[in-house]
C-alpha cells in the first residue's frame, strides 16, 4: 500500500505546494445557491468555474430543446434533471438561465458556442423566458413555493406589475371587512388608493387615474363570484362584478399589511397549483412573455424528507402532474419545469403492494408522473473531470508532472490493491484509470462512495465539499504520493451536524453515531492509552507531539479510527459498491497505508487478526470467510448488550471459571476422551490415539505446574508405568508464576522421583493483558448464555423482551468471535503458530518439557492442536518404543490379526510357503504381516518369512524342543530393541512362529483345540506335536468320514492333527453311552430276536465293534493326539466296512431306545406270525442294511392286527347272548344322578403305562379277549 506516513516528509513536498487548497471550507463553498445564481452577479460566479464536458454540452441541448418543443406546440413541459448530489443539478439549471438569458458570461464562454449553435432560436431575440428558481426544503405546499415564488420573482423583475391572483380571497376580505367595520369605508378607501401606482406606463397608465372605490362598488366586490382564469378584464376600468373583486383583491394585497408575507408561510394561502399555474400563466402573457420556466430545485428531495408522513406526500405528489396538464384545455403560455431529482421517489416509498392506502396512491401519483415527464440525466462521471477542474488542477506544469510521476508510483506501489482502488466495477464513478489520475489523490472508489454518502446526507455537503474539507483538514500533513483514506470522512459529517433525509435513515445514523463514540472509539482511546485531548494535538500537528511512544500510539489509533470509520460509514450507505460484500482487501485499499507490516503482503494478515479483535470486543462487527475473501460489515442493532456483559462480571469473573473454561477449549481442541478419576483422587483425562497401527492412551493433566499446592507430584506421576503422561499449563497465572517457574518445578520434580520415566510437559507462554481481557469476556459471555433462565431474570432484566432476544444474538455472535480469537492465541501460546504483538508475550519458547535423557518433541507451526498433541505422544512413544513397526494410518483390530494369521497358517501348511491372497485382504497383508516380518507380500501371493523363527529359535536354544511359553515369546519381541506391540499383535506374531514352527498350544500340558487370538494368556506355551505316519494319517481321515460322518482336515500338521484329535473325542464322547445302550438291548433279546452270539457279521456283532472302537478312542484320548489318530486308523474291523460301522455308531442313539419301549408282551403274542419272522430277521442283519427302529414298530402293528382278526372270526362262531328286556316307566329308578338309563357293567381294575401307542394296543387286547363286551376306561392326567 502506499505509504501515509503521520509525519517525516522524506524530501516529498506536500500536496498544497502542488494544488490550491484552502485552509478551510465555508458554509457556502462548493454548494450554489439557484437563487443567488439567477442575478447576473450570480450568474457570471456560477459561469466563472464551470466545467464544461461533452455530455454536458449534450444536456444543455436536450433541455433548451424541451423548451422549444413547449413553445411550438403551445404545451407545458416538465423534466426530471437526474443526477447525485455534488453533480451539479442546481449548477445546469443556474448556467441554463444564463443561456436563455443570453447573459454575456454564458456567451463569452467558449464551451458553450456549440450549444448557441445548435440553438439558433436563442439568438433571434424575438422570445422572452421568465425563469423562476424554486427551492422547494421546507416548503409547507407546492402552492406556497410555486406561486409565492413567481409574485417574488415578479416583485423583483417587474416591480410595478399588478400581483397575479394566486391568493385565496376569502381570507383576505374578512381581514377587508373587519378594517371597514373599524375604520369605516372612507379611510379604507384611502388606503386602497394608495395601491395605484404614482406613475404608469403602457397598459397599466391608466390604472391609478381612472378608478376610485366607493362604498357600493366595495360591496359589488365582496359579493361577487372569483373571475374565471382566463377571462381578460381591464383592471384600470373594471366594470362587471368579477372585474371588481379581483381588482379589489389586487389593491388589498398590496396595502393589507403582511398579507403576501402570511399567505406565504400559511398552507392554504393559495388557490391550487392547477389554477395558480394558468393564473401565473395569464399573469406572464399579459407582461408579454413567451413562456414561464420554473427551476424546482430539491422537489424530490423535499418529499423525501417528508416520506415519514405518508399522508402528505401522497396529497403533494398528485400535483405534480398539473406541472405538465391542467383542468384548463390550454395555458395562456406554456410553462416548462426543470425538477432537480437525485433519487427516484419510488425507491423510498417502495412498492404499492408493500404500503397502506396513502403510499399505494404515492407511487401511482409517481407512476403517473414518470410517464409525463422527460428525464435528462447528468452522469456521476463528470464528477472527475468536475473535481479536478475545482479542487484538484495542479498550479503549474511542473506541479502537474509531479503529480503524474506520483500516479505512475502510486499504481506500482498499489498494484495487488488497483482493482479495489478503481472500485471493480466501470459503472461507478470514475472507475478508469484517466479518471483516476483526474482525482487522484481520491480514489475512484473513494469517489463512488462519495457519491453514495452525498447521497444520504442534507444538501449542505455535496460530495465535492467534503473533498475541500478533506483536502483542508489534511492541508499541513498530505504529501505527494498519498492516498486520501475513506474513513475521514466520518469524523467531518458527523461533527458537521449533517443528517440524513428519511426519519428510517436518521435513527440508522443516529444509531451509527451512538455505537462508534460511546464504544468503537473509546475503545481505541483505552487501548492505546490515550486522551481526545493528545488526539486533537496530534490531528492538528504530529510534529508537536515530543514524546516518541505517545506519537506512535496516537499514529496507530488514527489509523484503526479511520478503519472504524469506515465501518460505521458502510452501516450509514450500505448501497455503495465499495460497501456490498467488503473484503479486508477492499476496506485496507479504501484506507491507504493505515496497515504497516514488517514484511511485504502482511497487511491483509495484520488487518485480519485487527478486525477479529475488535469483532471480539464489537459484536456489532461482523466477520465471514476466511483469508483475503473475508468480509466485514457493521450490523446496527440499537440494543446495550455491553450492559448484560456488565451485570454477568460479578458472577463469573473468577479463577475457577476461566480455569474451566481454558480446559473445556484445550479438551475440545486436542480431542480428549471424556474419562476423568481413573486413578482414584488423581483425576486426568485420557488422550486415545493411532500410532503407527496401534491404539494407545496418554494421560493428560491440566494444572498450574508451578503452584505446588495445587499441583501435587503423584498429579505428575502417570498411574501406568509403560503410560506417559502430559501435564499441559494454562497460558496465564492467577498468581505471581510464569512459565519459567513451571519448568524449574518439572526439573525438580524428575530430581526427586527419578523412578518416573514417563511424563513431560507442555508450558504455553502467557497471554498479553489484552488478550486475557479478551478470553475473560469470552468467559463471562459464555456463562451469561449458558445460565439458562438467569439471562432474563437477572443479567438482562433492565432490557425488554425484544431488546433480551437481541442482546442475546449479539452476544451469541460475540462469543463465537471471541472463541476464535482465543483459540488463535492459545496456538500461539502454545507454540503452535507464529506469536503475534498483542496476543501473547514473545519472551519463552521451551514449550516442551522432558526428563534428561529424553527427547524434546519440536513443534510445527500451524499445526491443528489435535494433530500437535499426538504428535508429541507418538514421538515419545517412538522413543520408548524404537523397533515398532508402522502397520498404517488406522489402528489393527483382533479381526484383522485373525485374517492375517490365516494366511500366515496357510502358507506354513503349503509346501511352497505361499499362500494367494484375496484382492480385499492385499492391502491388509501388506500394510501388518509385511512389517510386523512375518514375510512379504507379492502381487497376489504371500510369501512365508523366517524372522521370526530364528529370533525365537536362537533365544530358546538351550532346549530348540522344550515348551517355550507365551511370555517368553511376548519379551522376545522387544529385544534387541522394545516394540511395544500391543496384546492382540503380540499374540499375532506368538502365533504365527507357532504356525511356523508346527508347533501346538497347550495350557498346563493340554493342548488347546480351538485357539482364538485374544485368549493367549500367560502360562499358555508352544509345543512340538508328535506326528502320525502319514498312512496312519490318510487312514484315520478317511474312517472318520466314513464312520462320523463329516469331513476331516487335509494338512498333517501339528495344530491340526491336535483339532483333530479334539473333533474325535468329541464323537466318542457323544456317542459312547448310547452305543453301550445299544449292546446290552441287543445282548438282553438277543435269544428273542434269534441273534447268534458268535457270528461275526450281523447286527450284534457290527454294535459290539463299534463300541468297541469308541472305548479304545477313548482310552487314547489321554494319550495325545498322535495316539488317537493311529488307534482310528489301526483299528481292526475285520469284514466289516467303516460305512457299516460307522451306520451302528451313528444310530445306536436311536435304535437303543427303540429296543427299550418296544411292547414286548405283544410281540410276544406273535410267535408263529409272520411278523415276528420278519423281526427277528431284520434284528440279525446290521444297521447299514436293516433300521431296526422301524421294524420294532411295523412288527407290533402286524401283530396286533392279526389278534385282532382272529377275535373277529371267534364272535362269528359263538352263539349271541339274549338281550335283556327293556324296563318300563315304572320300572326306571328316581333317585339316580342322572335321566339316562342305566348300563350294566362289570368292573375290572388294573391300569395300563405307556405312550398313546402303547395303551391303544392294550385296549385292542383285552376287546379281543372279550369280544362283543361293552368296556369302560377311565384316564386321569396326572402330569
Amino acid at each position: 500500500m502506499a505509504a501515509n506516513p503521520a509525519n517525516g516528509n522524506n524530501g516529498t513536498p506536500l500536496l498544497r505546494e502542488l494544488i490550491n487548497i484552502k485552509p478551510e471550507v465555508s458554509s457556502s463553498d462548493y454548494v450554489l445557491q439557484l437563487a443567488d445564481a439567477t442575478t447576473p452577479d450570480g450568474a457570471e460566479r456560477a459561469l466563472a468555474d464551470y466545467v464544461v464536458t461533452d455530455d454536458l454540452v449534450q444536456h444543455f441541448n436536450e433541455a433548451l430543446g424541451i423548451i422549444k418543443s413547449a413553445v411550438d406546440s403551445h404545451s407545458s413541459k416538465a423534466a426530471y434533471l437526474h443526477a447525485s448530489f455534488g453533480a451539479g443539478k442546481s449548477h445546469f439549471m443556474a448556467v441554463l438561465h444564463a443561456l436563455l438569458n443570453q447573459a454575456p458570461a454564458a456567451r463569452g464562454k467558449t464551451d458553450f458556442d456549440p450549444v448557441f449553435a445548435k440553438n439558433g432560436w436563442l439568438q433571434d431575440g424575438e422570445r422572452r423566458f421568465l425563469m423562476v428558481p424554486v427551492h422547494m426544503l421546507d416548503a409547507k405546499s407546492m402552492e406556497q413555493r410555486i406561486l409565492g415564488g413567481y409574485v417574488k420573482r415578479i416583485r423583483e423583475l417587474e416591480p410595478g406589475a399588478p400581483t397575479p391572483r394566486v391568493y385565496r380571497t376569502d381570507a383576505m376580505f374578512r381581514d377587508l371587512q373587519s378594517m371597514r367595520d373599524r375604520l369605516g369605508d372612507e379611510d379604507v378607501i384611502k388606503f386602497l388608493a394608495g395601491a395605484a401606482p404614482a406613475e404608469s406606463t403602457g397598459e397599466w397608465g391608466e390604472f391609478g387615474a381612472a378608478f376610485t372605490w366607493t362604498t357600493e362598488l366595495l360591496d359589488d366586490a365582496m359579493a361577487a363570484e372569483e373571475l374565471e382564469v382566463g377571462q381578460e378584464f381591464n383592471p384600470a376600468d373594471p366594470s362587471t362584478p368579477g372585474e371588481l373583486r379581483a381588482r379589489l383583491a389586487q389593491d388589498t394585497a398590496k396595502v393589507l399589511p403582511g398579507y403576501e408575507e402570511r399567505a406565504v408561510e400559511q398552507d392554504g394561502g393559495f388557490i391550487s397549483l392547477d389554477r395558480g399555474l394558468s393564473v401565473i400563466a395569464q399573469h406572464a402573457k399579459s407582461l408579454n412573455y413567451d413562456g414561464i420556466v420554473l427551476f424546482l430545485d430539491e422537489l424530490i428531495l423535499w418529499f423525501a424528507s417528508r416520506i415519514s408522513s405518508s399522508e402528505f406526500v401522497s396529497r403533494e405528489t398528485a400535483k405534480i402532474t398539473n406541472l405538465v396538464e391542467g383542468g384548463d384545455e390550454r395555458r395562456a403560455v406554456p410553462v416548462v419545469s426543470f425538477i432537480a431529482r437525485q433519487r427516484d421517489l419510488r425507491d423510498l416509498v417502495g412498492s404499492a403492494e408493500d404500503g397502506g392506502r396513502y403510499q399505494r396512491a404515492i407511487v401511482d401519483n409517481l407512476e403517473l408522473a414518470s410517464g409525463r415527464f422527460d428525464r435528462i440525466s447528468l452522469e456521476d462521471r463528470n464528477l472527475p473531470q468536475i473535481a479536478h477542474a475545482r479542487l484538484l488542477k495542479p498550479l503549474t506544469t511542473e506541479a502537474d508532472t509531479v503529480i503524474g510521476e506520483a500516479f505512475k508510483k502510486a499504481k506500482s506501489t498499489n498494484a495487488k490493491f488497483w482493482d479495489e482502488l478503481l472500485g471493480g466495477d466501470e459503472n461507478n464513478v470514475g472507475a478508469t484509470e484517466t479518471a483516476f489520475r483526474f482525482t487522484y489523490p481520491f480514489s475512484p472508489a473513494f469517489m463512488d462512495t462519495l457519491v453514495h454518502l452525498s447521497s444520504a446526507l442534507q444538501r449542505s455537503r455535496t460530495g465535492l465539499k467534503l473533498m475541500g474539507e478533506l483536502l483542508a483538514a489534511r492541508r499541513n500533513l498530505l504529501r505527494v504520493g498519498q492516498l486520501v483514506p475513506l474513513g475521514d470522512i466520518y469524523a467531518l459529517i458527523s461533527g458537521g451536524g449533517d443528517k440524513p433525509f428519511t426519519d428510517e435513515l436518521r435513527v440508522v445514523f443516529d444509531e451509527a453515531d451512538r455505537l462508534y463514540r460511546n464504544r468503537m472509539r473509546p475503545y481505541l482511546l483505552d487501548q492505546y492509552r490515550v486522551a481526545e485531548e493528545q488526539v486533537a494535538a496530534y490531528q492538528q500537528d504530529p510534529a508537536a507531539i515530543e514524546d516518541g511512544d505517545l506519537a506512535r500510539r496516537l499514529g496507530q489509533f488514527t489509523d484503526d479510527d479511520r478503519l472504524m470509520s469506515t465501518l460505521v460509514l458502510s452501516a450509514l450507505a450500505p448501497a455503495a459498491p465499495a460497501f456490498q460484500n467488503m473484503t479486508v482487501k477492499r476496506l485496507l485499499a479504501l484506507n491507504a497505508g493505515t496497515i504497516k507490516a514488517l514484511l511485504p503482503g502482511g497487511e491483509i494478515p495484520a488487518l485480519i487478526n485487527k478486525l477479529k479483535e475488535w469483532a471480539g470486543r464489537i459484536p456489532e462487527i461482523k466477520l465471514a470467510g476466511d483469508g483475503v475473501a473475508m468480509t466485514v460489515r457493521l450490523e446496527l442493532s440499537g440494543v446495550d448488550s455491553e450492559s448484560v456483559v456488565r451485570n454477568g462480571r460479578e458472577a463469573f469473573d473468577k479463577p475457577r471459571y476461566r480455569h474451566d473454561a481454558a480446559v473445556e477449549l484445550l479438551r475440545s481442541q486436542f480431542a480428549l476422551t471424556a474419562a476423568k478419576g481413573q486413578g482414584g483422587f488423581d483425576a486426568y483425562d485420557t488422550l486415545d490415539f493411532t500410532w503407527r497401527g496401534s491404539k494407545r492412551r496418554t494421560e493428560i493433566v491440566f494444572a498450574n505446574i508451578a503452584d505446588r499446592e495445587e499441583t501435587t507430584d503423584s498429579m505428575l506421576t502417570p498411574v501406568d508405568a509403560e503410560t506417559w503422561r502430559l501435564v499441559v499449563d494454562l497460558p496465564w497465572d492467577e498468581g505471581e508464576f510464569g512459565p519459567r517457574e513451571d519448568l524449574n518445578r518439572m526439573n525438580s520434580f524428575w530430581e526427586r522421583h527419578p523412578e518416573v520415566q514417563h511424563s513431560l510437559a507442555w508450558v504455553p507462554t502467557h497471554m498479553t493483558t489484552t488478550m486475557y481481557a479478551d478470553f475473560n469476556r469470552y468467559v463471562v459471555i459464555k456463562r451469561i448464555l449458558n445460565s439458562g433462565s438467569d439471562f432474563d431474570s437477572r443479567f438482562a432484566a433492565h432490557l425488554g423482551p425484544d431488546d433480551r432476544v437481541r442482546a442475546r444474538g449479539l452476544l451469541t455472535t460475540q462469543a463465537e468471535t471471541l472463541h476464535d480469537r482465543v483459540l488463535a492465541a492459545f496456538k500461539q501460546a502454545y507454540g503452535l503458530a507464529k506469536k503475534q504483538e498483542g496476543d501473547v508475550l514473545d519472551d519463552f519458547s521451551e514449550h516442551i518439557a522432558t526428563k534428561p535423557g529424553a527427547p524434546t518433541p519440536a513443534l510445527g507451526l500451524s499445526a491443528a492442536p489435535r494433530d500437535a498433541i499426538r504428535d508429541i505422544a507418538g514421538k515419545m512413544l517412538a522413543w520408548q518404543y524404537p523397533a515398532h513397526p508402522d502397520l498404517g494410518p488406522g489402528a489393527v483390530t483382533p479381526a484383522q490379526a485373525r485374517t492375517v494369521l490365516g494366511y500366515v497358517s496357510e502358507a506354513a501348511g503349503a509346501r511352497e510357503g505361499k499362500a494367494e491372497i484375496a484382492r480385499g485382504d492385499q492391502g491388509l497383508m501388506r500394510t501388518v504381516a509385511q512389517p510386523l516380518k512375518l514375510g512379504t507380500m507379492g502381487e497376489s501371493y504371500f510369501t512365508l518369512g523366517g524372522y521370526w523363527r530364528d529370533h525365537f529359535n536362537r533365544l530358546a536354544k538351550n532346549d530348540p524342543d522344550a515348551d517355550i511359553g507365551y511370555g517368553s515369546l511376548t519379551a522376545w519381541t522387544d529385544e534387541p530393541q522394545r516394540m511395544g506391540l500391543p496384546t492382540h499383535i503380540q499374540q499375532l506374531v506368538a502365533a504365527a512362529y507357532g504356525e511356523m514352527e508346527d508347533r501346538v498350544w497347550v495350557i498346563g500340558g493340554a493342548p488347546v483345540a480351538d485357539l482364538k487370538l485374544g485368549e493367549i494368556k500367560d502360562g499358555w506355551a508352544l509345543r512340538r506335536q508328535p506326528l502320525p505316519s502319514e498312512s496312519a494319517w490318510e487312514a484315520a481321515r478317511a474312517r472318520y468320514e466314513k464312520i462320523f460322518g463329516t469331513t476331516a482336515p487335509v494338512q498333517l500338521r501339528g495344530r491340526i492333527v491336535n483339532s483333530f484329535a479334539e473333533l474325535v473325542r468329541t464323537h466318542v464322547d457323544k456317542h459312547v453311552p448310547a452305543n453301550r445302550e445299544l449292546v446290552a438291548e441287543l445282548e438282553r433279546r438277543a435269544d428273542f430276536l434269534g441273534l447268534d452270539d458268535t457270528a461275526v457279521s450281523g447286527r450284534l456283532h457290527t454294535a459290539r465293534r463299534g463300541l468297541a472302537l469308541l472305548e479304545e478312542l477313548l482310552a487314547a484320548k489321554g494319550r495325545g493326539a498322535k495316539q488317537v489318530v493311529e488307534t482310528l486308523a489301526s483299528f481292526g474291523l475285520g469284514e466289516l466296512t467303516p460305512e457299516r460301522l460307522g451306520s451302528s455308531v451313528s444310530t445306536a442313539d436311536v435304535v437303543a431306545p427303540a429296543l427299550q419301549n418296544a411292547s414286548w408282551d405283544v410281540l410276544e403274542l406273535g410267535t408263529g406270525m409272520d411278523a415276528l419272522t420278519t423281526l427277528q430277521e431284520d434284528a440279525r442283519e446290521d444297521q447299514f442294511s436293516r433300521k431296526l427302529q422301524d421294524s420294532l414298530p411295523r412288527a407290533q402293528r402286524a401283530i396286533t392286527q392279526a389278534l385282532a382278526v382272529q377275535r373277529q372270526q371267534q364272535q362269528r362262531t359263538e352263539p349271541p347272548a339274549p338281550t335283556p328286556a327293556s324296563p318300563t316307566p315304572d320300572q326306571v329308578p328316581l333317585t339316580t344322578d342322572t335321566s339316562h338309563p342305566k348300563v350294566e357293567t362289570t368292573a375290572r381294575t388294573g391300569s395300563v403305562q405307556g405312550s398313546a401307542t402303547e395303551v391303544e394296543q392294550a385296549l385292542h387286547q383285552v376287546a379281543a379277549a372279550h369280544p362283543g363286551k361293552a368296556i369302560e376306561i377311565t384316564w386321569k392326567v396326572v402330569d
